[in-house]
């Protein structure tokens, strides 16, 4: 497996790294987080939302955070190329070992799983048509890390492509004192996490030059069209989903999908 050795980075909380690590080592057969249904309800609102209206057809992918290799299984059929970075080299092997064992050979070739540290891309720019990273920034322990992840994938991101980040937010009260109680307990899965607000990640990504152009989150209105429908419909489900749509600010799972501006021609 390719990737450069690991270097001492600021980027890295050593709770998070250590909790991630004893995770990864009791492998992944223990947990499928796919058979969490809301967990995957969540994705499905929030991540995959963003990436359908994105668009990852036949494109080449950066993944920053893979753990539990649900998205490249997810969109394996649809993809060009997938690269996923993590600083878990443990992790790493078993997400290659789980793509090996569930996916047609053809479809697994697509994939490569490489060590990489969010705050320091082992990438040229420009190299990626889309740049992912699902519920990964949150575990960075310091705000200049936190940005400079964001920073790292625009770079890396082809102008005129997309980057896609979610996080977990704090609007979400419920969610936010759970993990409160959680962090006093040292019951974290991965040692540390960091709640931001839909505004916070918004201006993270427009700090690093990045358009943001959709908003998600794990409350959502459905994706249905209503022109064909009678007056007496249209106009109360319109307002039910403008509802929603506000709700949206305070789901448990929020991001947004910025493009990097094409370069203007001389």
């Amino acid at each position: 497996m390719p990737g450069k050795a690991p270097a001492p980075m600021h980027s890295q909380s050593p709770e998070a790294l250590a909790a991630y690590e004893r995770k990864a080592e009791e492998g992944f057969a223990q947990e499928d987080p796919r058979d969490q249904y809301t967990y995957m309800y969540s994705k499905m609102r929030a991540d995959y939302t963003l990436m359908e209206r994105a668009g990852v057809d036949g494109r080449h992918v950066l993944n920053v955070g893979c753990s539990f290799p649900v998205d490249e299984i997810y969109y394996a059929r649809k993809i060009g190329k997938w690269t996923s970075v993590d600083i878990s080299r443990r992790t790493l092997e078993l997400c290659d070992e789980v793509v090996r064992r569930e996916l047609h050979p053809e479809l697994a070739k697509r994939f490569i799983f490489q060590y990489g540290d969010a705050c320091d891309l082992p990438f040229p720019d420009g190299e990626f048509d889309v740049s992912i990273c699902m519920s990964t920034i949150d575990h960075l322990p310091t705000a200049e890390a936190r940005q400079q992840a964001v920073n790292e994938m625009a770079r890396t991101t082809r102008p005129g492509g997309w980057v896609i980040i979610t996080v977990p937010n704090r609007w979400c009260l419920p969610y936010t004192a759970g993990i409160r109680k959680m962090t006093r307990e040292k019951m974290l899965h991965y040692g540390y996490v960091y709640l931001f607000s839909p505004p916070e990640i918004r201006r993270m990504g427009e700090h690093a030059g990045l358009r943001p152009i959709h908003f998600a989150s794990s409350i959502a209105p459905p994706d249905v069209g209503l022109s064909g429908y009678p007056f007496v419909i249209r106009v109360p489900a319109r307002l039910v989903f403008g509802l929603l749509r506000l709700g949206g600010y305070f789901g448990r799972r929020i991001g947004y999908a910025f493009q990097k501006p094409a370069v203007t021609p001389r």
